[in-house]
């Protein structure tokens, strides 16, 4: 077994802009709860599908957002750089307690999968 060494590479994204952005500051603080590196200012994390679906849903219901807000919010999410993205996903399907999206690998209840770096 050999030692492999690599240089990760970060390709910072346009800003959203108004509630999109409200809702970029909440990834972020998720990603300070369930990211797997964090520090001053930064964090890193991965996120599924459902996941950021769920953390959407939330988000809109906390602030009573119309459909219209809520689908421009999707629309930003979509255009991430998603490993996949599954247009049918359906978050109200019951999700298996003892998979885990990041350690085992998604599958096809967690939809795509994409890892992001928050910095501020």
């Amino acid at each position: 077994m050999g030692l492999d060494i690599g240089i990760i590479r970060i390709t910072y994204l346009d800003r959203p802009r108004g509630i999109t952005y409200d809702f970029a500051w909440e990834m972020a603080q998720e990603a300070s709860v369930s990211g797997y590196m964090h520090g001053e200012g930064n964090n890193w994390a991965g996120f599924t599908q459902r996941q950021v679906l769920g953390l959407l849903e939330d988000f809109a219901n906390r602030r009573n957002l119309p459909d219209l807000v809520k689908a421009d919010i999707l629309a930003w999410l979509r255009s991430l750089p998603w490993d996949a993205w599954d247009d049918d996903l359906d978050i109200s399907v019951a999700q298996d307690d003892d998979h885990d999206a990041m350690m085992d690998g998604p599958n096809e209840q967690d939809g795509g999968l994409i890892e992001l770096h928050f910095n501020w």
